[in-house]
């Protein structure tokens, strides 16, 4: 099972948090899903298991991961919520769609043609348009060492690599910050720096002592060439 991404954005006053998981194991799928105030907006789930069995790597279902986690969050941010809220056709992907959020609607200053255009684009083109787009552009690609074994109560240690994609090249001055996000107390931000000439940066801290529940480091970067966030369970 592969770590999943969560990011929230906020369009037209909503604030929507879309969250992509791996469900892995006998389950090979990929789920997608759109929250506005604790609501499900919709789901988007893309089956791999055909992949799997063409002999496919970890990393090819990790880039298919995040490509549907940053083809909906681009849909969000350019005001395309229709392509999130229309089921597919066709193709192995599927969106079951829930309800629209109270007050959301087509962006100040778009005509109907516009509209009508939106809501006649499926999540399948929008993706295809981003896999277009990541071909011209360079974009941050995140590794982070680490953080497979955090321990309630433990000192941590996460080096972060930041690397442009495609180009694999360093990226400096980007800002990054973990977090520890519980279902027992509030969020806590645990550390934050920012990459240096090689591209890395290191995140140290004590995780909180909580003795019960669930909880997650959520590690956030940003820079002007992207954004990612990557999530470690947190074991006891």
């Amino acid at each position: 099972m592969l770590t999943g991404f969560n990011t929230d954005i906020d369009f037209d006053g909503v604030t929507y948090h879309v969250q992509t998981e791996d469900r892995g194991g006998g389950n090979p799928l990929i789920e997608s899903l759109v929250y506005v105030r604790g609501e499900i907006l919709a789901t988007r789930r893309t089956e791999y298991r055909n992949l799997m069995e063409a002999g496919a790597e970890m990393t090819a279902i990790r880039t298919l991961m995040e490509r549907q986690h940053r083809a909906i969050v681009d849909a969000i941010r350019t005001g395309r919520i229709d392509v999130l809220t229309e089921p597919s056709i066709g193709g192995e992907a599927d969106t079951t769609v829930s309800r629209r959020p109270r007050g959301e609607g087509a962006r100040g200053g778009v005509g109907p043609m516009e509209a009508a255009k939106r809501s006649q684009r499926t999540l399948d083109e929008v993706i295809a348009d981003w896999l277009a787009e990541q071909q011209k552009a360079e974009r941050i690609r995140v590794q982070i060492e680490g953080g497979d074994d955090l321990r309630f109560g433990v000192p941590f240690r996460l080096v972060v690599s930041v690397k442009t994609s495609p180009g694999d090249g360093p990226v400096q001055h980007a800002h990054v910050v973990a977090k520890f996000l519980s279902t027992a107390m509030k969020a806590v931000k645990l550390a934050e720096a920012h990459s240096g000439p090689a591209g890395e940066a290191a995140l140290t801290g004590t995780l909180p002592q909580v003795e019960k529940g669930t909880a997650l480091v959520v590690v956030t970067v940003q820079h002007p060439s992207g954004n990612d966030e990557v999530k470690f369970l947190v074991k006891r």
